[in-house]
């Protein structure tokens, strides 16, 4: 009795795996082919691309081009795409070496080394007339064609950014391209920078490819036949005309590069139409680090002494500056003697030769009449807000041109407001130092804002999206900042103010008084929490400033004994006006 139930017990055990198994075969087979598992896996599609050898070309993806429509974000190259499954004794092997200028054992050793389709390595890149060689001879298998690459480059790194298979972030972007088959998983979008932000019009609408099928043992499924599959759609990709200037991106890259500044960088703005015409940031970032280095010009540093333009401003529209008032100099903001002995100075020699003592102490009398007057001089200036086009576009509420742009801060949301009523946090505040942390990118639309006369706009990073015959899809129109102005007399005294800064032998950026053009400007050196061995150093300026063209801002954000960003502005000054001047 008991073995009848054990086996009725096992019986009824293997039919219900038997069940089991049919069930996950149909839901395997006939149920769930488009969307398995809890990851909605396409199994229809990962079994053709299983079987599926393919090299793409062009992955479709728009394209960005600098302000006078020179290619940004890609590297175009002439190549040789072998399938190595095709290899055959009947190619004409003396003939294609001859053609790429090498021995037949280098090519068949080359060619043998290959386990998918790939572009063959090559010890120097082949020419139009070779590709083309290689074409007329109409073997099935090796192909020559011109192949676009997007890995992260040195050149505008963060600024334009990078682009990387992300199924996760398809299914959530994109899920109706999904769905209609415009996109696949593999599809590439942008990870960062510029890539990120205009992600919505660069997806590729299609690939250009060679696609070869193979059965299971890994031979011809059709035949010896590679098909050519490109995008259909003649207004696509569409593009992307940037505010950015390819040659004054290499000098400013160079120039960082050049100077050893490992951990900072620049900005540099059209003042006429408020574009950014290069950014730059260090250190850059690779594909392995794409997530690990932010950019530093788009992100809250502690600006130091550049922030008493913002007092400066204040005690100047508040009407407490007294020319005759002198200030002890030869203290620091804790009473103490300062490292630097400059003696009684007045408040536009305090600026010029950037005396913390009479920034701390205006910003102690501003403080007895307004509370709030730095974040309201602050926000005038432009550094408490978003400095990066942004606007609605299409069915895109808050569409940005930079990534992940921060907004500046002068208190701490995590300290009280008791915390900074000490005349001593005051200083401190007033000299861009304690939780005071602004964006370069910021600043230097400041420097823009002040040489224009006062007017701000937002930066632009962008002029346009085209389609692929250079129809404009979107123009993006200037935007003024809204908000409350400085008046036109103390913008008036802050141009002076900045040009005293080079102009007098005392000026903290006299150095620069020996460019053949004017500058004006403030330099700026705060010191900052962790690794005491490094501050932030700062130069903030315009040029020529009696006709500014330009704003250019340079920080180096480990500056040791080395003052950096002095040469580094000379030199990228001069290297700028030497260009537009040619």
């Amino acid at each position: 009795m008991l073995s009848k139930k054990r086996t009725m017990i096992v019986a009824l055990f293997f039919l219900f795996l038997i069940f089991f198994l049919t069930y996950r075969l149909a839901d395997i087979q006939l149920i769930s082919t488009t969307s398995f598992s809890k990851n909605n896996i396409n199994l229809i599609q990962e079994s053709v691309d299983q079987r599926t050898h393919r090299f793409t070309i062009n992955d479709g993806r728009g394209y960005f081009l600098d302000r006078n429509g020179e290619l940004l974000s890609t590297d175009v190259s002439a190549q040789v795409i072998v399938f190595p499954n095709l290899y055959s004794k009947r190619w004409p092997i003396d003939q294609v070496a001859n053609i790429l200028d090498i021995t037949r054992g280098i090519f068949t050793k080359k060619v043998s080394e290959l386990q998918k389709p790939s572009a063959l390595s090559l010890s120097k890149e082949i020419s139009i007339e070779q590709m083309n060689e290689i074409n007329k001879l109409e073997i099935p298998g090796l192909y020559a064609q011109l192949v676009t690459k997007r890995n992260p480059t040195p050149f505008a790194n963060h600024i334009l950014g990078a682009v990387g298979q992300d199924p996760d972030q398809i299914k959530r972007k994109y899920e109706d391209k999904l769905k209609k088959g415009t996109v696949t998983v593999r599809t590439k979008t942008g990870k960062n920078g510029m890539q990120y932000t205009f992600d919505p019009f660069l997806i590729s609408e299609g690939e250009t490819e060679y696609i070869y099928h193979v059965d299971r043992q890994g031979q011809p499924l059709f035949g010896l036949d590679v098909k050519f599959r490109s995008q259909s759609n003649p207004l696509y990709p569409l593009h992307v005309k940037t505010t950015l200037d390819k040659n004054m991106q290499e000098a400013v890259e160079k120039t960082l590069d050049a100077h050893g500044v490992a951990e900072g960088g620049a900005v540099l703005i059209d003042i006429e139409t408020n574009e950014l015409l290069a950014m730059s940031s260090r250190p850059l970032f690779s594909s392995k680090t794409i997530y690990k280095h932010v950019d530093h010009m788009t992100s809250q540093q502690i600006p130091g002494s550049v922030f008493k333009i913002v007092t400066a401003a204040a005690a100047i529209e508040e009407n407490k500056i007294q020319n005759d008032k002198l200030y002890d100099c030869n203290l620091n903001i804790y009473g103490e003697k300062d490292e630097r002995q400059l003696g009684m100075l007045n408040v536009e020699n305090s600026f010029t030769q950037s005396c913390n003592k009479a920034f701390g102490d205006l910003a102690n009398e501003l403080q007895k009449t307004d509370l709030g007057y730095m974040e309201k001089y602050a926000e005038k200036l432009g550094l408490l807000t978003h400095n990066g086009w942004q606007g609605k576009v299409y069915h895109l509420e808050s569409f940005s041109h930079l990534y992940k742009e921060e907004v500046g801060q002068i208190y701490s949301s995590k300290k009280k407001s008791s915390d900074y009523k000490s005349s001593l946090a005051t200083s401190q505040t007033a000299i861009g130092q304690l939780d005071v942390k602004v964006t370069p990118l910021a600043v230097a639309n400041m420097m823009a804002t002040i040489a224009r006369g006062g007017v701000s706009y937002e930066v632009k990073s962008a002029k346009s999206v085209n389609f692929a015959n250079g129809t404009e899809l979107i123009k993006f129109e200037d935007h003024e900042k809204e908000g409350e102005k400085l008046s036109p007399y103390t913008v008036m005294r802050l141009q002076s103010l900045l040009m005293n800064v080079v102009k007098d032998e005392k000026g903290t950026a006299h150095a620069l008084q020996a460019l053949p053009f004017q500058v004006a400007g403030k330099s700026g050196t705060a010191q900052k929490g962790g690794d005491l061995r490094f501050n932030n150093k700062w130069f903030a300026g315009y040029f020529p400033a009696e006709k500014p063209r330009f704003a250019l801002v340079i920080v180096d954000l480990k500056h040791d004994t080395v003052n950096r960003t002095i040469p580094v502005f000379r030199d990228i000054s001069t290297e700028i006006m030497r260009e537009t001047d040619s």
